[in-house]
């Protein structure tokens, strides 16, 4: 399959909806290489370029982002310099 033949579906607010072959790792436990990409890159690049990257819709990349703000572990995988 090439890009070309994706179909790609948006939301009311212009998200990528859920899409298995786009959003492949969707449903599966967060790697520590998966939290530190998340944590290093969300600044840099945009939220849905980010979450293409990891295979994850945008809304789900976002709640994760957030949950890792809430329990004090973003800057431990920000500065984790192991995979990235």
């Amino acid at each position: 399959m090439q890009i070309e033949d994706l179909r790609v579906n948006y939301d009311g607010c212009g998200r990528i909806t859920y899409n298995p072959e786009i959003h492949e790792n969707q449903g599966t436990v967060w790697s520590e290489e998966d939290k530190e990409y998340l944590c290093k890159y969300e600044s840099i690049d945009e939220m849905e370029t980010v979450a293409m990257a990891l295979g994850r819709t945008r809304g789900t990349v976002a709640e994760k982002l957030k949950k890792l703000r809430k329990n004090g572990q973003f800057e431990y995988y920000k500065d984790l310099n192991k995979f990235w």
